[in-house]
């Protein structure tokens, strides 16, 4: 094989990988793969000796403190996600695109300022007529500018307005055709367990149809690495996304050769991650079916490497020509990069500069390509806290505790019956097989009963050791949020409506913060798929979804349009309520309300002046609360009938009438 010229900067790209695995296992990794565990299992590695003994938040003594009998787990991470997901879930949030409105400038205010400049102009003047005149000029001059001004205002909003509605209308298809909400539900539930979850902004190509779409997909936080300088993830320099797929498809994906990836392969993940892991292979890719390849994306906001530490100064001038923003994939023991293989660079006239560029260029935003969901974000540090991390102490002793319990109650529940050694086998075959109502008769030199035969009895629990179960079984629930009113369940009775109404908000407040963090999260996707289909997509993709007429206008107001335009000019947010019940609920009853309160008059209102638009307004907003098709609700407004003629005047005695012109009295003669 060739020596290709960026052999020494993916050798520097291998080392920073590793570098920046080894700082996610510190910071975020190790708590993440613990929270996991107990979500998901195996659930007997809390009582491993080398795990259990000296996991973070709960230390045991194994000298003094043995482990269990019996291995319990209590699964408060499947409760937080069955509680706090429905809360999160959405069902593809409707997704509005408005134009930014530009304040408006009164006139009087800008013919004031020309008119006083003018003034002053005309002081300078001798000639009060020649002052006069060059004043009327210059302020006619300014009022048809500002009316000029005002018109490409106008026509630039109704623009922009086209555009807005044209690509609401695409970032609504595209949730339900790619199936956007069991993608975001499954970065939802990562976020709750493990702390972050990601959603990744891809083009999506369907098998056999030719065209493309903009989607956004879920993949693990496992594969996600960040740049270990980072206080923040916007201050990022480099991320990477593992990928982990079978050769065939890769060497199809960067049009390489077949066969050009055998012996580069690797079956199983030699993450750094893994090699920290106590159960890596729990749950990861064996090739069993495919022979895999592990490979990295790296997205560079730092050229394509030329400034990492460690590359010679002759080799990081001549890499200043690749610009900043560079988008490299490696694979272990391959010495160069998969999109830009030696072939591309010994062909003339090869893409070369548009091989390394983002796909798409999210930089221009300021982001990266994918979309975090996180609730806990840590000071400067890239990594966020996981939900169950504050309370994990608490959990593993619960874990402990209900261990010792549940080996207790095997122990204790274990009946020992104690009988003289110099009883009969006959009396001993009656005590321990016997039937009911079965007759024993015992011999006078035994005794009484009690003293031949005798139950023995575990000593009763000690009834402290619940109260300090249940105090901290409080503290998980007051660092968690699984209180009691998270399951529909109260220990008293309130006494008043103001009292359930506060216990009520209260409870709202971190499931009200959460929701509302996906909501932003779920706007920053939208934002992210419209740069998206500004960059990637024609007319032939949009086509099959707007037809021939809609395809048109997509290239004339967006394709053709100033990406500046498509992230700067127009807004992005999802519609209140459409991403959680709660809210929906909400605005259901109050426009109910609203029904009962201002239908009638808006009802008269529009009979009497045929503007029903207040009227269909609010009957659209009242069917989309409660799940209903709008359409077919809305009143249409009827040309008035109209006014009745007007009676012709009689004419005077002895004067002759003409017929009159329409709209006109009669007309004498």
């Amino acid at each position: 094989m060739l020596d290709h010229p960026l052999r020494p900067i993916i050798q520097q790209w291998r080392d920073k990988i590793k570098l920046a695995a080894e700082h996610k296992w510190k910071k975020f990794g190790d708590d993440a793969a613990e929270a996991a565990r107990f979500y998901n299992g195996p659930h007997d590695f809390l009582y491993n000796s080398r795990m259990g003994s000296a996991s973070k938040g709960f230390v045991i003594d194994e000298d003094t403190v043995s482990a269990p009998s019996f291995g319990m787990t209590v699964n408060k991470a499947a409760e937080l996600v069955q509680l706090f997901g429905p809360i999160l879930y959405h069902k593809n949030p409707i997704r509005q695109v408005n134009s930014r409105k530009v304040p408006e400038i009164p006139q009087s205010l800008i013919m004031a300022q020309v008119q006083q400049q003018v003034q002053q102009m005309g002081l300078s003047m001798n000639d009060p007529m020649v002052a006069a005149q060059a004043e009327q000029q210059v302020l006619m001059t300014a009022q048809m500018m500002y009316s000029q001004a005002q018109q490409q205002t106008i026509m630039m909003r109704e623009a922009d307005k086209a555009r807005a509605d044209i690509l609401s209308f695409y970032l609504n298809y595209t949730p339900n055709a790619l199936d956007l909400k069991t993608e975001a539900r499954s970065a939802i539930d990562e976020a709750l367990i493990k702390g972050l979850g990601c959603l990744w902004t891809e083009l999506y190509q369907p098998e056999g149809l030719g065209i493309t779409m903009v989607g956004t997909f879920y993949d693990t936080v496992d594969n996600l690495l960040i740049d270990p300088d980072a206080e923040t993830l916007r201050d990022a320099k480099w991320i990477a996304k593992r990928c982990i797929h079978p050769i065939w498809q890769v060497e199809k994906e960067y049009s390489l050769p077949p066969k050009t990836l055998r012996g580069n392969m690797e079956s199983l993940n030699r993450y750094a991650e893994n090699m920290s892991d106590e159960d890596a292979d729990y749950n990861r890719k064996t090739g069993h079916s495919n022979d895999l390849l592990v490979y990295w994306k790296i997205f560079s906001k730092m050229g394509i490497g030329g400034r990492l530490v460690g590359v010679p100064q002759s080799l990081k001038d001549s890499l200043e020509v690749f610009g900043n923003f560079c988008y490299i994939v490696i694979c272990d023991e391959l010495p160069y990069p998969l999109n830009l293989p030696p072939q591309m660079l010994e062909a003339p006239g090869s893409p070369v500069d548009q091989a390394i560029q983002w796909p798409t260029p999210f930089w221009a935003d300021g982001t990266w390509p994918f979309t975090p969901i996180a609730f806990h974000w840590v000071p400067r540090s890239p990594w966020p806290m996981g939900h169950l991390k504050p309370a994990m102490g608490e959990l593993k002793f619960l874990d402990w505790v209900y261990s010792f319990i549940a080996s207790k109650i095997r122990i204790s529940c274990r009946d020992f019956l104690a009988v003289q050694k110099s009883a009969s086998s006959e009396l001993k075959e009656l005590i321990l097989s016997g039937k009911d109502y079965t007759l024993i008769e015992i011999e006078k030199q035994h005794g009484t009963i009690n003293e031949v035969v005798q139950f023995l009895q575990h000593p009763q629990f000690n009834g402290s050791i619940w109260e300090v179960v249940q105090a901290v079984e409080r503290n998980f629930a007051q660092r968690t949020g699984l209180s009691e009113l998270m399951y529909g369940q109260t220990s008293h009775q309130y006494r008043s409506a103001a009292e359930a109404e506060t216990k009520r908000s209260q409870l709202n407040i971190r499931p009200d913060d959460m929701a509302s963090l996906v909501e932003e999260a779920m706007t920053e996707v939208a934002r992210k798929e419209a740069l998206a289909c500004r960059w990637h997509l024609e007319a032939k993709d949009i086509s099959p979804v707007m037809g021939p007429i809609g395809a048109q206008l997509w290239t004339e107001l967006v394709e053709s349009s100033d990406p500046a335009e498509v992230l700067y000019q127009l807004e992005y947010r999802i519609e209140a309520g459409s991403a959680r019940k709660p809210n929906k609920d909400r605005d259901a009853a109050n426009l109910q309300q609203a029904m009962q309160i201002i239908l009638n008059p808006l009802f008269t209102y529009g009979s009497t002046y045929g503007d029903w638009a207040p009227f269909n307004k609010l009957i659209h907003d009242w069917a989309r609360s409660i799940d209903l098709d709008p359409e077919g609700y809305a009143l249409t407004a009827q040309p008035l009938p109209p006014p009745p003629p007007m009676p012709a005047e009689a004419p005077p005695e002895g004067g002759d009438s003409v017929a009159s012109p329409a709209g006109e009295g009669p007309m004498m003669q």
